[in-house]
């Protein structure tokens, strides 16, 4: 059984898995040296809801941001990608303000969030995590369509 079903298996309320998560990161920032650790994770479950990268991504990361205080960081990122200039907006704010950045990818983080992710000192990754594809995008008359296959009329 995976550690996250051993959470859910225990009946915890949403107060004591925001306790035990806090627990963990805290763990984690002791295990990589007193790091501190941010974790930018879209909500993969949430059906029929935007779950990229957006602008809308820009301001709570800032803001997150502001209350680190070390000089290094690792960042857990798990996304389906998203817009390309906000990666670099995010990789900007990130290499601004630490002088070593390392990403953690427990599951996925794919397009815009490999963008991300390789401007990274290290990545870390375990054997089921992945990155890429990097595929551009490109909105048309309402529709999304990948630039190398674009052939718009």
């Amino acid at each position: 059984m995976g550690v996250y079903s051993e959470y859910l298996d225990r009946g915890m309320s949403f107060e004591d898995l925001t306790a035990e998560r806090k627990k963990q990161l805290q763990r984690i920032s002791m295990l990589r040296g007193g790091r501190d650790v941010l974790v930018y994770a879209a909500d993969l479950g949430k059906a029929g809801v935007s779950v990229s990268i957006d602008y809308s991504d820009i301001l709570p990361v800032s803001d997150q941001l502001a209350n680190l205080k070390a000089k290094r960081v690792d960042v857990i990122i798990e996304t389906p990608g998203g817009d390309g200039a906000v990666a670099e907006d995010i990789v900007r704010l990130l290499r601004g303000k630490f002088d070593e950045v390392c990403f953690i990818v427990p599951g996925y983080a794919k397009s815009a969030g490999t963008i991300i992710a390789m401007s990274g000192d290290d990545i870390l990754m375990g054997p089921t995590s992945a990155l890429g594809p990097i595929d551009a995008q490109l909105l048309w008359q309402g529709k999304v369509f990948s630039a190398e296959r674009a052939e718009l009329p």
